[in-house]
């Protein structure tokens, strides 16, 4: 079955995505919207994709889902696309999606798009791709998704389709959209399927973030959208679609945490955890500094932490998206963080005129709220005027107080 935008019914409910334009909304099954790809990270990703350049043909996501980032690509790309979805009720939604995108101004390419409800496993000779994009679906809960959780599985799709994609010297453009907790190993895995198809073609890993210490999205661009001088990308996503993304590529670094304890006037700065993980803060890190030593704290988590003698230096409003905090520490606290040594983080707190002091460190969920409650709510009486925030090194119940200004 095909679906065509232009007979789409886009009567029924509708849910706002705060990174896409005023008045464009979206529809989806139920249980689909925590899934699907927020518009203005779609669009930023469809942008990469034309600097690249493609050859002719179409757009195929052969797992589209609510067809976010198909109407994403189409739009942007200025190409027709072909997208399937073997769920009836998400392909529908889908097709009302490539509807309401194309009412809302975007090319005619958008309305020319299909939705085929069936097996994007099973191939269609009849087409001419330019471009792969594919996103399987996963477990949501799964802590650490395997390879044989994705669906449909990666060997099949790039079987079904091998003989459609349009290549040259560099090999064909796939975009594959994986899971962010993917481990060194599995990445591998993932490097071998695509070699088992087109040997030693480029591939280029991205590393994506809009904040809050995680990564968003971790894809495989292979091919005509790889780099060849670079095998990392990182991509920051800003929280207003009017301003530009903050890209880094290169090639990966190895670093390692210390143990050190650390002292009164250092700096702490927790970083991006994106960035940490795609290999390239250390480049970035040395750009910042004006010959100083820095050494890590802490590598994992969302938290990564570096501590140095010399105040960072951030060019631009872009850079400063790649920092969680960055603060001078003014008093190391000897005490564990719990409800009841609140009162002596208070005190000292105020010594240091502080208003609005904020937890980044690791600690249990459900004590998060009331612990920061707690906090906000003593010093907001004082009326300070400095802003820090309060950090922890690993197995170490020495809590660092770090005025930010």
């Amino acid at each position: 079955m095909e679906l065509d935008p232009e007979s789409a019914d886009i009567s029924g409910q509708t849910i706002i995505d705060s990174t896409a334009p005023t008045g464009l909304e979206f529809h989806f099954a139920k249980g689909a919207k925590p899934l699907s790809t927020p518009w203005q990270l779609a669009v930023e990703r469809a942008r990469l994709v034309r600097k690249a350049g493609l050859m002719e043909g179409l757009i195929l996501d052969p797992a589209c889902g609510s067809g976010i980032q198909l109407a994403a690509y189409v739009a942007t790309l200025g190409r027709k696309g072909v997208g399937i979805e073997m769920d009836y009720e998400t392909a529908v939604s889908a097709n009302r999606n490539l509807a309401r995108v194309h009412m809302h101004g975007f090319s005619d390419n958008v309305r020319d798009t299909r939705i085929r409800v069936g097996d994007g496993t099973k191939g269609d000779s009849g087409l001419r791709i330019a471009l792969l994009h594919l996103d399987p679906a996963r477990p949501r809960n799964s802590r650490k998704h395997s390879l044989d959780e994705m669906k449909p599985s990666l060997g099949a799709i790039l079987s079904a389709w091998k003989d459609n994609m349009q290549t040259n010297e560099f090999g064909p453009a796939i975009l594959l959209d994986l899971s962010p907790r993917l481990s060194e190993t599995q990445r591998l895995e993932v490097e071998e399927i695509v070699d088992s198809f087109w040997p030693n073609t480029g591939k280029t890993w991205t590393w994506t973030s809009r904040g809050g210490g995680r990564v968003d999205r971790l894809s495989l661009w292979v091919g005509q959208l790889s780099n060849n001088d670079a095998k990392r990308r990182y991509l920051r996503i800003p929280p207003s679609s009017k301003s530009r993304p903050y890209l880094i590529e290169g090639n990966p670094d190895t670093f390692a945490s210390l143990r050190r304890l650390p002292k009164k006037g250092d700096y702490v700065t927790i970083l991006d955890s994106a960035l940490v993980n795609s290999g390239l803060a250390t480049t970035f890190i040395k750009s910042k500094f004006e010959e100083t030593e820095f050494y890590w704290s802490e590598i994992s988590g969302r938290r990564p932490q570096i501590h140095h003698q010399n105040k960072l230096r951030l060019d631009s409003d872009g850079e400063e998206l790649l920092i969680q905090a960055t603060g001078k520490v003014v008093s190391l606290i000897h005490c564990d963080l719990n409800e009841d040594n609140i009162p002596i983080i208070v005190m000292k707190a105020r010594e240091f005129g502080f208003g609005k002091l904020t937890l980044r460190l690791t600690m249990k969920p459900s004590m998060q709220p009331a612990l920061q409650g707690s906090i906000d709510r003593q010093l907001s009486a004082t009326g300070g005027e400095s802003i820090g925030f309060i950090a922890k090194q690993p197995e170490d119940s020495m809590l660092m107080l770090c005025l930010e200004k």
